[in-house]
This record gives structure tokens, sequence and C-alpha cells, in this order.
């Protein structure tokens, strides 16, 4: 479960505040007040020095195959824009077992049904899609859905089965409307496999948001099946690009930044036959609720 590999990660960067308070207050001889902001200060810190060690190891792993000019305005505004995205989303995801995400219905009255299903990426949960959900409810998008990918670690095909099986049944529910579908970081290639099980007519459109369409040599430093599969180069990916790239079956938009921490090179984002957004100065997970990229989405959806 997603909630528990980021209860862990929370648990380390508690661990890593303390560690650091302690060795503070032995230097130094701290007052109990000085003690707590140092204890505070550490907290703070810890997601900006995990964050900045994504930054640091995207940009060294990709320098060697394709180099991607930044400038130091976008990199600072990426890495704090980064930092408080992964902070809410720690808690968006450790939260959302206890508070599951609220699913939008149909639509009241006479108004047609705009399904729309959410897909998260690797080792996340559906409480990511907050943010997005509130902008999907006011420009009047229902039924809204979103999955849980289970097992965590399992292989992205197995995933696409599930999405698969989802997209009938909001389709049924919409009484034939077709679906679209938004996903994120690894969501992107589940929803491409999904596709070979689905007639284009059942999908209205797909928008990913910092797919690796291309792999990401971040990958590369990961052992579990989904990382491996997203490997620069894979065989699977490969495969999956050969019958899709240029002559996508539906409708598709890539949104990426420059700037991604975690997607090495960022352009990798990029499937030939998408409309692009090409942004600058946001991170992995900041794409999810940065108002940029939830604007190009929507527009996307809504067919501008």
């Amino acid at each position: 479960m997603a909630a528990r590999f980021w209860r862990f990660l929370l648990g380390c960067e508690l661990l890593f505040a303390a560690a650091v308070t302690a060795l503070l207050a032995a230097i130094f001889s701290l007052t109990p007040v000085e003690v707590l902001l140092s204890a505070l200060v550490a907290c703070l810190s810890a997601p900006c020095v995990l964050v900045a060690s994504t930054f640091a190891l995207g940009r060294i792993a990709a320098r060697a195959s394709s180099p991607e000019p930044s400038n130091a305005y976008d990199v600072c505004r990426a890495l704090i824009a980064e930092s408080v995205a992964f902070g809410a989303a720690t808690l968006s995801v450790i939260a959302e077992p206890y508070r599951p995400m609220e699913q939008v219905g149909l639509p009241a009255g006479s108004a047609p049904a705009k399904p729309v299903l959410l897909i998260h990426g690797i080792v996340c949960n559906r409480g990511v899609w907050r943010p997005l959900l509130e902008r999907l409810r006011a420009a009047g998008f229902a039924p809204v859905r979103a999955v849980n990918l289970e097992p965590l670690f399992a292989d992205i095909d197995s995933h696409a089965a599930s999405v698969v099986r989802e997209v009938r049944e909001l389709h049924r529910e919409s009484k034939g409307a077709p679906v679209a579908i938004v996903a994120h970081s690894m969501g992107g290639l589940v929803a491409r496999v999904a596709l070979r099980s689905i007639s284009p007519e059942v999908i209205s459109h797909v928008v990913t948001i910092a797919s690796p369409h291309h792999g990401t040599v971040i990958a590369r430093f990961l052992r579990s099946l989904p990382a491996r599969q997203m490997r620069p180069q894979s065989k699977w990916l490969q495969q999956l690009n050969a019958s899709q790239e240029g002559h996508l079956p539906v409708p598709m938009t890539s949104i990426y930044s420059l700037q991604d921490n975690l997607i090495a090179p960022p352009r990798s984002a990029i499937l030939q036959g998408s409309r692009l957004h090409e942004l600058r100065g946001l991170g992995h997970l900041s794409l999810l609720r940065a108002r940029q990229s939830i604007d190009c989405a929507l527009a996307a959806l809504s067919g501008a």
C-alpha cells in the first residue's frame, strides 16, 4: 500500500530531523527553545534535502546521454515548488486510506456526462489528485473517478488490466459517454497499455503529465519491475512505442516540465503525435498541483 511506503518515508525524515537536532544540541549546548526551533528547521529541511538529491541525481544521470540546458532561476523555482509539493503529496497519500478522496458522481439534471478517470504514478495513490479534482468539479466534469493501482510494485500491464475494467465501468455509468483519462508519471504508460484493450470510441482524450514515454534514467537505479519497464530503451518500452508513437488511436496531450527531477531527460515525456505543453520551473510532483499544468489539462479535456 502506498500509504505505508510514504509513512516509512516520513518516519525516515523525522529520524533525520531528530539526528540533526541531537547533533546540534550536543555541539552547541542548546536551550530547550533552541532545540525545538532546531527540530522544526530540520523537519522542514528534510524534504528539501531529499528533493534536491533527486534533482542532482537526475541531472548527473541524464547529462551524458541528453543534456538539457536550464537556467538557475527555473531550477530554484522548481526546487522550491517541488519541496512544497512533496510535503503535500506525503500528507495526501498517507491520509487517503483514512479520508478517501471524494468521487464526483453523475451530473445533476439534464447535463451531459463528461466522465474522467484519473490514474496516479508509481508508489502513490489517488490522494494526489485532490487539487485537480476540485478544478474538474468546478469545470463541470462528471462523473470523475480515481483509481488506486495495487499491488504497489506490480508490472504496468497488470495495472492496465484494472484500468480497463474501470474505464468500461465508468463508460457504462455515463450511459455511453466517452471517457477522458488524465494520468501522471507511470500512470501515462498504464493508460497507453490499456488503450490496446479498449475501443477508440470509448476514450475521448488522454492527458499525460510527466509520463516517461521514452523512459527515465532514474529507473536504472531502481529494481522494481515497473521501474525496469521504464528504463530508457527497455524492450517493453520499445515495443509499446513501436505500436503507438506517431499513430495514436485516440487524441493525446503530453504535459511536462524541463525541470522535472524524476523524468530524466525531461523531454522523454514527449510522445510523437500528441499535443505538447512544455512548462518550466516545476518538478515531478508539483506538476500535479501547479495552476499552469492543471490549466493545460483542463484545456485539453475541453478541446481548446
